[in-house]
């Protein structure tokens, strides 16, 4: 009976020991194959192409986004995002150069697999159109990355005496470095087309880590972090007085990973406040084999606010349980009270 047990004991240990490596396994190479990415995609431009940087209604931008995933798991995976842009429409008589930047931060599991990344936006905004209803965005996207882990929190398989973990035991691994920066380098083109605030379609692709740059942590020159591709769009249109439909799509692709999302939004508009619009949308998206997605918004003011929820209905429900991701983003759009001068020109961008 005593043998028993102990041989149940040595199982169960064994098991645990399988466990830890695999999740390890998984972290490492999720977090350096896999970008961070948001359900809410359209409430983080410029993580979709650079070419975003500038297009959009007002002189100043700043946007928030958060995103807490996998709350099942003991450790889940949290995402924070800031950005900011505008336009220098003062410096060219017809087309508009614009500047942003975006820092992204990402932390993962027990080894607290953290990515930081700061990238710089300038894009270039061509009008198409004398009425000033079509303009095409040109941008690169310059910016560094690090990458980091911290080996304490984690366990190996020379640190079990057979029978119970014992940290006090040497792990037996030797990392050549727990911290890796490299240069990155991206670039975008965008399409849009606004009428007014309720007839747009704009239009996205992007292609980042053009560098391809290497990112071991073992000084493995094989190693490097694959091309992303993005192609994104959501047109807007009303289809009563107070309703507007928002259908959107987003498609990317970065090495063997892909991810596509599909789905749309119901924007109502409330009674203006201080003669700026006012409107509540809510929405459901679907990540193809991954997760079904409900987002709710308000405008209100200069600002847009979001929230939203995945549940997750892949192959890590036993883990999940269904939960899949919070996120929650804020807009808030700056912009001068324009002198009044009677012009043809119907686009805010250019106003």
């Amino acid at each position: 009976m005593k043998r028993a047990h102990l041989h149940v004991k040595n199982l169960k240990s064994a098991l645990l020991k399988m466990l830890r490596v695999l999740l390890l396994l998984f972290v490492f190479d999720s977090a350096t194959a896999q970008d961070i990415h948001y359900s809410q995609f359209n409430s983080s431009p410029k993580n979709l192409t650079p070419a975003q940087t500038g297009l959009f209604d007002g002189d100043w931008r700043f946007v928030g986004n958060y995103r807490s995933q996998w709350l099942a798991v003991p450790v889940p995976y949290k995402t924070f995002s800031l950005a900011a842009d505008t336009r220098f429409s003062k410096l060219l008589k017809n087309d508009v150069p614009a500047a942003g930047l975006v820092i992204n931060t990402d932390k993962a599991g027990d080894s607290k697999f953290t990515t930081f990344q700061a990238l710089a936006s300038l894009a270039y905004i061509k009008k198409l159109t004398a009425d000033s209803t079509n303009f095409l965005s040109l941008a690169i996207q310059p910016g560094f990355t690090t990458k980091s882990f911290n080996v304490n929190g984690l366990t190996f398989d020379n640190q079990y005496n057979g029978d119970t973990y014992d940290k006090n035991l040497l792990s037996g691994e030797n990392f050549p470095k727990t911290r890796i920066t490299y240069f990155e380098l991206g670039a975008g083109l965008a399409y849009l087309w606004k009428k007014n605030a309720r007839n747009q379609i704009n239009i996205g692709v992007s292609a980042l880590h053009l560098t391809q740059p290497k990112q071991s942590f073992f000084n493995n020159e094989e190693i490097k972090l694959d091309m992303k591709t993005c192609v994104s769009g959501l047109a807007e249109f009303p289809i009563a007085e107070k309703l507007d439909v928002i259908p959107t799509f987003m498609y990317q692709s970065q090495g063997k990973f892909k991810e596509t999302l599909i789905g749309g939004f119901g924007k109502y508009y409330l009674k203006p406040i201080n003669g700026l619009a006012t409107a509540v949308s809510l929405g459901a998206f679907y990540r193809l084999k991954d997760a079904f997605i409900v987002v709710a918004n308000m405008d209100y003011k200069n600002f847009n606010v979001g929230v939203s929820y995945d549940v997750n209905i892949s192959g890590l429900i036993p883990a999940t349980n269904r939960r899949g991701a919070f996120e929650l983003s804020v807009i808030y759009i700056f912009k001068k009270e324009p002198v009044f001068i009677a012009k043809k020109r119907v686009c805010p961008i250019y106003m």
